[in-house]
């Protein structure tokens, strides 16, 4: 058995969130992930100083789109987080997006992130290292 978790049963919609938003919200969200996006893009592949300047501009508009969407609660948090169900150790529970892929409910290693001596997919929501401990603990 699985210890509690807060990762949410159901994933974020992103498609539903987008359209829940003003037209002037979609504008203002999507300029700040396009200047995301670029700033990103600069630092990756141009070499510097322009590489540098990017990194800055990735940490600034990656500030711009947190405040944007989070701070100005331009997304309703139902669309992300849930309560969690009664008893459970958490108050909340996270609807991870769709883009992660598979996650582990026990330990939060995904296909692009497996735990440090490796693993695989036990079943559909939990890690074979995880599954094994959990084994341990029930014997």
């Amino acid at each position: 058995m699985v210890e509690p978790t807060n990762i949410a049963a159901l994933r974020f919609d992103s498609t539903a969130a987008w359209a829940s938003l003003t037209r002037d919200q979609q504008e203002l969200v999507g300029r700040a992930a396009l200047d995301l996006v670029v700033a990103r893009g600069i630092a990756e592949h141009a070499p510097d100083p322009a590489s540098r300047a990017g990194y800055e501009a990735e940490r600034l508009a990656l500030g711009a789109l947190l405040e944007t969407v989070l701070d100005a609660n331009i997304l309703e948090d139902h669309h992300w987080v849930e309560p969690a169900q009664h008893g459970s150790d958490f108050t909340e529970v996270f609807r991870l997006p769709e883009v992660i892929g598979p996650v582990c409910h026990a330990c939060g290693c995904s296909q692009e992130d497996a735990c440090g001596d490796g693993c695989g997919w036990a079943t559909e929501m939990i890690c074979t290292a995880c599954h094994g401990k959990a084994e341990d603990v029930a014997a």
